[in-house]
């Protein structure tokens, strides 16, 4: 990671005081084609699926504002502690993860985290509150406090979110030195962490959903943001609906390993669920082609002969009465979930 970019300078320096004493960095390093072919990684270098994450390297989380990106951090954070599996890729081993975030406060940060209720989080996690001055790096004391506090933690995986908050700019020298600043607090050689970048993806144009290697196109801003990084995932919401809670994961770009298949989930506080029933081919279709069922596709669903109707019998009804896809179904009745009573044998009605 520490090759690809320029040693941060030094800013904001008290006359009093110096930077935290730190080897001295290795700028250039050649070996013989033998000796790269017969490299081992140490154990413990890659943490997460295919070499996806691991150690020393970047990786990026992107999505629209709103999507999930903060939970599948802390969703990511979680795996590290218990060694379960993030997004359906397996973690290797437990790891310890760091996260510097501006985005959410004490509040919810207690429900999202009681939520999860894992005691184990306290030995493997760290998360800061939203910084008072913000991703301060220009500020010698911000660097030092937090150069020591990753030196006390000693994390696996360094989180920052959102990158945004840091590069305010979409330029390419404002990006870098973002970078930079980045690598400036990070330790170097085998204690370099995985660093994570939660960021922005673009405002998607008219009937535009990227999937594959072309959702890698969908991040916002300098061009470093996507060459950059050994990885990039892209969080994307399943529909454009005020009520949807499933996203779509995608790998885009894994330098050092296969990219995987997309995988739809449900987003809930603080965690992901595998999304059930998920219809590709409608997520897919053209919008046109795609059904939009009415409280009144509901109405007539119910009062078609049994008015209480298990979730498979209501989801076969509907889509019988409109032609749309399992997914669809599923997503109304979820959608009119204030217009239904359910008992205690999990059979639904209409609310009178």
């Amino acid at each position: 990671m520490n090759d690809l970019l320029t040693t941060p300078e030094i800013r904001d320096v008290p006359a009093d005081a110096t930077e935290p004493r730190r080897a001295p960095k290795i700028f250039v390093e050649f070996e013989k084609p033998s000796v790269l072919a017969s490299y081992i990684p140490p154990d413990g270098f890659c943490l997460v699926g295919n070499y996806h994450i691991q150690r020393g390297s970047p990786f990026v989380i992107g999505g629209a504002p709103g999507v999930g990106k903060s939970r599948a951090a802390v969703a990511l954070a979680v795996a590290g502690a218990t060694q379960q599996s993030w997004f359906g890729l397996p973690v290797h081993k437990k790891f310890k993860t760091m996260i510097l975030q501006t985005e959410n406060g004490r509040v919810r940060l207690k429900n999202e985290l009681s939520e999860i209720n894992c005691p184990e989080l306290d030995e493997y996690v760290r998360i800061c509150a939203p910084p008072i001055f913000g991703f301060a790096f220009d500020r010698f004391e911000f660097r030092d406090q937090l150069t020591r506090a990753i030196e006390e933690f000693k994390p696996d995986v360094f989180l920052l979110d959102p990158f945004n908050r840091l590069a305010q700019d979409d330029k390419a020298k404002d990006y870098r030195q973002a970078f930079d600043d980045l690598l400036g607090v990070l330790p170097t050689g085998d204690d370099s962490p995985a660093l994570g970048i939660v960021t922005h993806t673009r405002k998607p144009k008219p009937e535009e959903r990227a999937s594959g290697r072309n959702a890698l196109n969908m991040l916002a801003g300098s061009y470093l943001l996507g060459s950059v990084p050994r990885a990039v995932f892209i969080l994307q919401s399943a529909s454009d609906e005020t009520t949807e809670s499933r996203v779509i994961w995608i790998c885009c770009k894994n330098n050092d390993g296969e990219l995987g298949s997309p995988s739809a989930w449900e987003r809930k506080n603080g965690i992901f669920t595998p999304a059930e029933n998920f219809d590709w081919s409608e997520l897919d279709a053209p919008s046109e082609q795609r059904m939009t069922i009415t409280e009144a596709d509901l109405v007539a669903a119910f009062n078609s002969g049994n008015h209480k109707l298990a979730k498979s019998q209501a989801v076969e009804r509907l889509m019988e009465q409109t032609g749309c896809k399992q997914s669809a179904a599923y997503a109304a009745l979820k959608r009119f979930a204030n217009k239904l009573n359910e008992d205690e044998n999990k059979l639904f009605s209409l609310k009178a």
